[in-house]
């Protein structure tokens, strides 16, 4: 599983939230881990350096952070997909200078279609969490 991962996200070594900084000195640099039941997780520290308003983490970069995790979730399987929906439920403010965890699961898979949920905690709190859908493009 772990060979085919690395294999599918090649395609995203440029990419702005996982991409490699020697390939994208923009990029979040998010490395993530995969779990024995499909899922992956990554830490983000989150910096000042992205926050909206003063000392909360912009709104823009949670949705950026939810997407990237469903994106490598469906790596992890071996798919290329894009996002064709998001839809994100902000539940608490996520501060600068703290350490979340993202995480994300397939949900299930129709006609090309896969839907996904991803969600960022700081220990057992949940501060947000994104459902979306994928296509693979023709």
């Amino acid at each position: 599983m772990m060979d085919q991962y690395q294999v599918t996200k090649q395609a995203h070594d440029n990419c702005i939230a996982c991409g490699r900084v020697d390939h994208n000195p923009d990029s979040l640099g998010l490395a993530f881990t995969l779990g024995p039941d499909g899922t992956v997780t990554a830490p983000f520290k989150v910096s000042t350096r992205y926050q909206g308003y003063d000392g909360l983490l912009h709104g823009g970069m949670i949705s950026t952070l939810l997407d990237a995790a469903m994106t490598h979730c469906l790596f992890a399987q071996g798919i290329q997909a894009l996002t064709a929906e998001l839809t994100v439920r902000f539940s608490k403010p996520v501060e600068v200078g703290q350490e979340i965890m993202l995480k994300a699961r397939i949900l299930g898979q129709r006609g090309g279609i896969y839907q996904l949920e991803a969600r960022i905690t700081q220990g057992r709190q949940l501060l947000a969490r994104g459902k979306a859908k994928f296509i693979e493009p023709k």
